[in-house]
C-alpha cells in the first residue's frame, strides 16, 4: 500500500471524507488504481452526498471486479445515480447488476424500483409479470426483496401483499415483546391519552393537509393530546404558521430509540397513533418497544403494517371490506364513512387558474392527474391509452419532472398513437397555486392499482370530478372510498371497461361533467369528506372503544364505529 493511500485510510478511519478525497487525488490519477482505494473514495463521496461521483467509483471498481462482486458495486453505483437524479444511468447500471451476475436480492431491489420511476412500461410490465408469477409459483425469496410501499404500487393482490416480509427501517415485532406490551400494568386516567407520532408536523406535508384540522379540533375536555415529533428541520422551515397552533408537541427528533421511549412512557399515553408505517422516516423499532398499551396504524401507510406491533388499523368498510381482515394482522376499526380525515377549516381555496396561464388550450378537454408518477404502471397507462383514443384531440395533464421519465411517458404513448403534443407535464408547486391550476382541468384520471390519495382527496376539494375504478385492497380503493363520502359513487367504475366508458362519457357530456361538477361544490360544505369536526367526533369515538376494550381487559377486536346522524346544515360555505 503506498504511502498516499496509507495517510488516506488513517483520515478516512477519523471520520474526515473531505481531506480523504484530496489524499486520495494523486493515487486516482495513477494508472492501475487499487481497488481499495476506489472504494475508498465512492465511500468518501458518499458520505460527503457528492453522488455522481461516488458513483462514478463505484463503477470503476466494479469493473476490476467478477461475478457477484461486481454485481454488488454495480448495484451501489445505481442507487448512488438514483439519489443524485440520474434516472437513465441509474437504471442502465440498475438493469445490468440485477441481469448480469446471478440473482441478487439487492440488485433486484433496485432495479425495479428504479425502472419504475423511470416509466418503461413495457419493460415493467414483463418484469411484473414474472415476479408475479414466481410469487404465486411459491418462490419465497421474492417476498423479501421489495419494500411494501414499493410493491403495492404495482401489485393490488392483498393476499401477495400481505405476504411481504421485507421491513424496512426496523425490525419485525416479536410474539413475546407485543405480550409483554399488552401484560404491561398501566394506570388509565379520566381522559383518553392520545399520542401521535410522525416526522410531518409542519402545514406544508400532505399528512398534516388532512390531518391537522382533527389535531386542532380534539375534545380536550375528554382527550389529553400530545404530538411526539421527529420533523426535519427543512420540513419545518416551510411551515406557514400552522405548527405553531399544534397542542403538546415534544420533540424527540434527537433522541435515540431508547431515550424517545421513556419521554413517551412519562406521558403514560394510554393510545399511541403511529401516523408513518412504512413510509419514509417510520421509527418502526421505536413503536416496537411497546410505548402504550393500546397502539394504532393510521393514515401513513395503506395496508397491514407488516413487522410494526399495532392493535388496530384506522379504515373503512370500503377500504377493508370483511375479506381484508385475514390479511391484517391488525384488527380493523373501521370509520363509519372514510378512513382518510380531511382538513376542511384551514385549507387553501383559491379562485381558479386561467388555461392561459398553465398553458392549456381553451377549447380541449383536460385530463389531469398529478398523483407521482411512480404510480402510472403499465395498467394504468393502457386504460389511459384508450380514453385518449376516443377522445379526439383531448389533453393529458400529469405531474413528472424527470426528463428520462417524460421521454420513456411520450414513446409508449406515441407508440400507441397517440401525439406527443397532447402530453403536458407539470411541476410541484405551491398548495394554494396547485389547488387553483386544478380547477382548469375536466376530469382527473386515477392510478391504479395505488389510487391518488391525498392527490384525489385535493382534485375533489378544487371541485374536480375524479374517475376511478373499484379495487382489490387497501391502496386501489381509496379513491372510491372518497368520493362516497362525497356523494357522487357516480364516479366509481366498476371494472376496466367500465372505467374507460365513464372517463369517454364525461370528456363528451359537457352537461353531465358539469352537473356532476357542480355536485362536488354544492357537497364540498355539506357531505362528510371535508366535515373535520364530523370525523374528529368518529375518531374519538373509535378511541373510547379502543379503551373501553383494554380497561375491561379484553383483547383488541374488530370495531365498527357507529356514524353520528347526518348533519341538518353545512358546516361551511364555498367562496363567492
Amino acid at each position: 500500500m503506498s504511502i498516499h493511500l496509507q495517510k488516506a485510510l488513517q483520515t478516512y478511519k477519523s471520520g474526515n471524507y473531505k481531506k480523504t478525497i484530496t489524499l486520495l487525488s494523486p493515487v486516482l490519477r495513477q494508472p492501475g488504481v487499487p481497488t481499495e482505494a476506489l472504494l475508498m473514495a465512492a465511500q468518501c463521496h458518499f458520505k460527503t452526498q457528492q453522488f455522481p461521483e461516488a458513483a462514478e467509483y463505484y463503477g470503476r471498481a466494479a469493473a476490476m471486479r467478477t461475478g457477484k462482486e461486481a454485481g454488488i458495486l454495480r448495484t451501489l453505483a445505481a442507487k448512488m445515480r438514483s439519489r443524485a437524479g440520474q434516472t437513465r444511468e441509474a437504471l442502465a447500471a440498475a438493469r445490468d447488476a440485477a441481469r448480469s451476475y446471478g440473482f441478487d436480492s439487492d440488485a433486484e431491489e433496485g432495479y425495479r424500483r428504479i425502472l419504475q420511476v423511470s416509466l418503461c412500461l413495457d419493460e415493467a410490465e414483463q418484469a411484473h409479470a414474472e415476479f408475479l408469477a414466481g410469487m404465486q409459483a411459491g418462490n419465497t425469496a421474492l417476498f423479501d426483496i421489495e419494500a411494501v410501499f414499493d410493491h403495492i404500487t404495482w401489485c393490488g393482490d392483498e393476499a401477495i401483499n400481505a405476504r411481504i416480509t421485507r421491513v424496512q427501517n426496523g425490525k419485525p415485532f416479536t410474539a413475546e415483546a407485543h405480550a409483554a406490551r399488552r401484560a404491561r400494568p398501566h394506570r388509565w386516567g379520566e381522559k383518553i391519552r392520545i399520542g401521535y407520532l410522525s416526522n410531518d408536523f409542519a402545514d406544508q406535508h400532505a399528512t398534516m393537509r388532512l390531518f391537522q384540522g382533527v389535531i386542532l379540533a380534539h375534545d380536550r375536555e375528554k382527550f389529553d393530546v400530545t404530538l411526539f415529533c421527529y420533523t426535519p428541520s427543512d420540513l419545518i422551515a416551510l411551515d406557514k404558521g400552522m405548527r405553531r397552533q399544534y397542542p403538546g408537541l415534544v420533540p424527540i427528533g434527537h433522541l435515540d430509540d431508547q431515550a424517545a421511549e421513556k419521554r413517551i412512557r412519562n406521558q403514560g399515553i394510554d393510545i399511541l397513533v403511529d401516523l408513518k408505517g412504512h413510509t419514509k422516516g417510520a421509527r418502526i423499532d421505536l413503536v416496537n418497544r411497546g410505548l402504550a398499551p393500546v397502539q394504532v396504524a393510521y393514515l401513513g401507510y395503506p395496508g397491514t403494517g407488516r413487522g410494526i406491533d399495532c392493535d388496530y388499523a384506522l379504515t373503512d368498510p370500503i377500504v377493508t371490506p370483511d375479506s381484508s381482515k385475514p390479511y391484517y394482522h391488525e384488527k380493523l376499526c373501521r370509520m363509519p364513512e372514510s378512513y382518510q380525515s380531511n382538513d376542511g377549516r384551514f385549507r387553501e381555496l383559491p379562485p381558479p387558474a386561467s388555461r392561459e396561464s398553465l398553458g392549456l388550450p381553451e377549447d380541449r378537454i383536460v385530463f389531469a392527474s398529478f398523483n407521482a408518477h411512480r404510480k402510472i404502471t403499465p395498467a394504468t397507462a393502457s386504460l389511459w391509452v384508450r380514453i385518449l383514443e376516443a377522445t379526439g384531440d383531448s389533453i393529458l395533464w400529469i405531474m413528472c419532472t424527470d426528463t428520462f421519465a417524460q421521454e420513456n411517458f411520450v414513446h409508449y404513448l406515441q407508440s400507441r398513437g397517440i401525439a406527443a403534443e397532447r402530453i403536458r407535464f407539470a411541476a410541484s408547486t405551491a398548495y394554494g397555486e396547485h389547488v387553483a391550476r386544478l380547477q382548469a382541468a375536466d376530469i382527473g384520471l386515477d392510478t391504479f392499482p395505488y389510487n391518488g390519495h391525498t392527490t384525489t382527496s385535493d382534485k375533489l376539494w378544487a371541485g374536480l370530478p375524479v374517475a376511478t375504478k373499484k379495487g382489490s385492497n387497501f391502496a386501489s380503493r381509496v379513491s372510491e372510498s372518497l368520493l362516497n363520502a362525497l356523494g357522487v359513487p357516480e364516479l366509481v367504475a366498476a371494472d376496466d371497461d367500465q372505467y374507460v366508458r365513464l372517463c369517454i362519457d364525461l370528456a363528451k357530456d359537457h352537461e353531465k361533467r358539469a352537473a356532476i361538477r357542480q355536485k362536488i361544490v354544492d357537497n364540498r360544505f355539506s357531505a362528510p369528506l371535508f366535515d373535520t369536526e364530523r370525523f374528529t367526533r368518529h375518531l374519538e369515538l373509535a378511541y373510547e372503544m379502543m379503551a373501553e376494550r383494554a380497561k375491561a381487559g379484553l383483547e383488541p377486536d374488530h370495531l365498527d364505529v357507529p356514524a353520528l346522524p347526518p348533519r341538518a346544515e353545512p358546516f361551511g360555505s364555498n367562496p363567492t
